[in-house]
């Protein structure tokens, strides 16, 4: 019997490296999920920030920022929300704990889990509910992709920019047979992690210490969408084509 270990909707099967909410399987890179196992098989505890990487990362080097932007998705994937359910916690100089409450169980059979996307590779965020208003904005952003290798939407916060530019990746996917990618910067430090950032977002490991030359080797003969979130170091970073 497979050990299960429950923890408000979410339960996570390590041998069948799965973690299901109560819609299904939940979308979550492997590093991810190691660093999910990791947290919760230490009870609470803090993990230090060298363990969890030599324990989610073995026989390789990365560096902090790789587990900075993995801990970033593994915390959207779970639904953190400010003021509301906090499942990881960082301790300042220390390492990171899992702070919900963990009960653990065992399963009577193996579950078969339905495949998540059938269709080409995406780790786009799941959208809650349609988007309304912004039909035109999200075709000219589509024609404008059709022209331009680099888009930019730009605009105050809380305006719903993240929203379309999810919505335009979506509607592009067909397009790009070999994956449509999500990043957030929003949780990195500097301009030297983003190359990092967007490699692990893709499903790379990047090692070494030039993260962009490996990065650029593996896009090279890819025709792959990258949908990154605007922040105040992507705007620094990136340059802009036509705002909207």
């Amino acid at each position: 019997m497979d050990e299960t270990y429950h923890f408000g909707p979410f339960r996570l099967i390590p041998a069948q490296r799965l973690l299901l909410d109560a819609d299904g399987p939940v979308h979550l890179g492997s590093r991810a999920l190691d660093i999910l196992n990791v947290l919760i098989q230490a009870g609470g505890e803090t993990v230090s920030n060298s363990e969890i990487m030599a324990r989610a990362w073995p026989a390789t080097i990365v560096d902090e920022s790789s587990l900075r932007v993995h801990i970033g998705a593994l915390r959207k994937a779970l639904g953190e929300v400010r003021g509301g359910n906090r499942y990881i916690t960082n301790v300042p100089g220390r390492g990171y704990a899992f702070a919900a409450p963990v009960t653990r169980g065992a399963r009577p059979e193996a579950i078969e889990p339905p495949p998540i996307r059938p269709a080409a590779a995406s780790n786009l965020p799941r959208s809650l509910a349609g988007v309304v208003g912004r039909a035109d904005t999200i075709k000219a952003l589509r024609g404008q992709l059709d022209r331009q290798r680099l888009v930019t939407i730009v605009g105050p916060g809380g305006i719903g920019k993240t929203t379309v530019a999810v919505a335009v990746a979506e509607n592009a996917g067909a397009a790009y047979p070999e994956g449509v990618w999500f990043a957030a910067l929003a949780p990195l430090s500097g301009a030297g992690s983003v190359a990092t950032a967007i490699a692990t977002a893709s499903g790379l490991t990047p090692s070494g210490t030039d993260p962009l030359s490996a990065l650029t080797a593996w896009l090279r003969d890819r025709q792959v969408l990258c949908s990154i979130t605007a922040s105040t170091l992507s705007r620094r970073l990136l340059p802009a084509s036509k705002p909207y």
